[in-house]
């Protein structure tokens, strides 16, 4: 898989933002910056971004849809997504798939044939009244860049404590210090007998100390440097 970076999107902060009206994105300027070459690297770019508090923008991996149940479902899918008619690009002699046909798959990945920002797309004009409206009433929660970790621009280890020492990792600390794993912590029936442990335990005092909050970001910023060492393009 791979992770991309410099997408422009929806940004509240900045009310002359177009896309916070139209809701798509911005591709001109976005590059390939990760290539995660295992499923044990996608997983733990996944759980890095989740443990950082969804911090880390640009972090998480998109399949290059090269897999052979992707290539298989390319002109699957509901009538607003990207279905190609595979038809017109027939398997090789020895059952292998010609390159236009891993193109249109790698294409399907990422949900190509959705509309993109740019100076020529409009709206209905009845959605663009909701969407202005809306917009007034919205607001941004912080993220990074990851591009901005990489080069050091953002002080990112800093950041992360600042925002431990102030609670809002609390969940995820109390979740290392107890032994759950992240997927525990927020899906289905082990989400919510996580967050009712969570609760009492806050309930009965319980407090990141300080020396947890110090464990818990080395970890993550020794796992998030070994990553980004072995993944960056």
């Amino acid at each position: 898989g791979y992770a991309i970076n410099g997408i422009k999107s929806m940004d509240f902060n900045d009310p002359s933002n177009r896309m916070n009206i139209t809701h798509l994105r911005d591709f001109s300027n976005s590059s390939i910056t990760n290539i995660y070459q295992t499923p044990e690297q996608m997983k733990e770019a996944e759980s890095l971004y989740i443990q950082s508090g969804s911090l880390i923008d640009g972090i998480n991996g998109h399949s290059f849809g090269l897999s052979l149940e992707e290539i298989k479902n390319v002109s699957k899918g509901e009538d607003w997504q990207f279905n190609p008619d595979m038809s017109v690009y027939p398997q090789n002699e020895d059952g292998s798939y010609s390159k236009e046909a891993l193109f249109m798959s790698f294409l399907k990945s990422y949900g190509s044939g959705q509309p993109v920002e740019s100076s020529e797309t409009t709206l209905n004009p009845k959605v663009e009244a909701y969407n202005r409206a809306m917009a007034k009433e919205s607001f941004n929660g912080d993220s990074i860049a990851l591009n901005d970790i990489m080069t050091g621009k953002v002080d990112f280890a800093s950041l992360l404590k600042g925002y431990a020492q102030d609670g809002w990792l609390d969940a995820d600390i109390y979740a290392i210090e107890k032994g759950v794993a992240w997927q525990n912590t927020s899906i289905g029936y082990g989400g919510a007998w996580f967050d009712n442990q969570f609760n009492q335990a806050k309930a009965n005092g319980w407090k990141a100390s300080n020396q947890s909050i110090d464990s818990y970001v080395n970890s993550i910023m020794d796992r998030l440097n070994n990553l980004l060492g072995q993944t960056r393009v």
